[in-house]
């Protein structure tokens, strides 16, 4: 993250409903990063399919267009703890029913797309309220110091989450109740995430803002915002999914596919330490484009060597640009959307909606080129391709760094 002070990441200059947020975000991203590990490749045990798990993400990331729609009306005559709830719940269903429908799946593999409305649903209600609420609780001077704690505690617990999964697959009877065990942990942690969130006061500042004006493109900032948005979506969700189940089958195993995830953690958090000391405003250019470069590496190290040394390699230079390449992207989409701060939540939404709609098209895209090109060049072709959207991202956001 940006810090513009060298005392910028003093829990003292934060108001107490940053605080709150922060320790909701973090306790949530503890659950999420084991969600995002594991139940892809939970549910890919079952299926075999990787094209089957990519419209498994177009089903998941499809719906949240329309929860964060949704959750724009609910958020203009309550707060936030609506949204907050109702989308933790839905996310805890569905996490549930893969739970206990293993059976089902074994009968039929598309029963995985009902986990996907149903998590998608929450989590387009969640994620609504977690990235308006990230906007609203804090401000221009004071968001850089609240971006980096959150991105820190994140990272924190990016790194507990693949040390508790290795240790239960490490004294499980077989790899697949380990799974089971860590998606029940889930489960308990996301309820105790549900009653922290009825806490959560925070409350909608837009001023009858229009959803349809907000996803127009007409103004010329917010539609280069909203084209470099589409553009990062195209490179991020194939780390939704095919990154993962890539590395998963590089490592052999799901014990050193844990391992290999606490290792890209710690190296992501020895990342942030770094970007706090080379994220300047004057560097913002040179360190962008270092973790675009740096994405682009990584990823294609991961489909040209499919084995345990591509996967190192991947996960190293994916933590290092993490740091660089991520944390710039969302600094300057903060700083355009605070632009419009009277219509903030519309805003926010319009960003989720054409950040999904990119998601789905790059997932789209795999499945594409899954039918039209041979089975051993296809994902080389289309990753490798998406890729590269991490170049035109940076070229868009660099325009608007002062």
């Amino acid at each position: 993250m940006l810090l513009s002070e060298r005392n910028a990441l003093s829990l003292v200059g934060m108001n107490p409903l940053e605080k709150k947020t922060v320790l909701l975000n973090t306790i949530f991203n503890f659950g999420a990063t084991l969600v995002s590990q594991f139940i892809s490749v939970y549910l890919y045990i079952y299926t075999g399919s990787l094209p089957l798990m990519c419209l498994y993400i177009i089903v998941r990331i499809g719906c949240f267009p329309f929860f964060f729609a949704l959750g724009n009306h609910f958020s203009k005559k309550h707060s936030f703890t609506l949204t907050y709830t109702l989308g933790l719940m839905l996310i805890t269903a569905g996490l549930v029913f893969s739970l206990l429908a293993g059976k089902l799946f074994e009968a039929d593999p598309y029963y995985v797309l009902v986990v996907a409305a149903v998590i998608g649903s929450g989590e387009g209600l969640y994620y609504f309220s977690a990235n308006t609420c990230n906007q609203i609780v804090s401000d221009v001077k004071t968001r850089a110091s609240f971006l980096a704690y959150n991105g820190i505690c994140n990272n924190i617990t990016s790194l507990m989450a693949p040390v508790f999964s290795s240790f239960v697959l490490a004294n499980s009877v077989s790899e697949m109740e380990g799974y089971r065990f860590i998606l029940l942990s889930i489960i308990v942690i996301f309820i105790f995430v549900i009653f922290m969130a009825l806490s959560m006061s925070a409350r909608s500042r837009d001023k009858d803002s229009s959803l349809l004006k907000a996803l127009s493109l007409k103004d010329k900032v917010w539609r280069d915002h909203c084209l470099a948005v589409f553009f990062y979506g195209l490179r991020d969700g194939i780390g939704l999914n095919v990154i993962g189940l890539l590395v998963y089958e590089a490592a052999g195993s799901g014990g050193i596919y844990s391992r290999l995830q606490t290792l890209f953690s710690f190296i992501m958090i020895f990342s942030y330490y770094l970007s706090r000391k080379f994220m300047k405003k004057d560097r913002i250019a040179m360190t962008m484009e270092f973790g675009a470069v740096l994405k682009i590496l990584s990823t294609y190290s991961l489909i040209f060597v499919p084995n345990t040394a591509g996967a190192i390699f991947y996960g190293i230079g994916n933590a290092m640009a993490a740091a660089f390449y991520d944390n710039g992207y969302s600094y300057l989409s903060a700083n355009i959307i605070g632009r419009y701060r009277d219509e903030m939540t519309s805003r926010v939404v319009a960003k989720e909606t054409y950040l999904s709609l990119s998601r789905c098209t790059s997932m789209a895209l795999v499945i594409l080129a899954y039918l039209l090109l041979p089975e051993a060049l296809y994902l080389k072709i289309s990753v490798g391709i998406l890729s590269l959207s991490t170049i035109v991202v940076t070229k868009i956001l660099l325009k608007y760094k002062s």
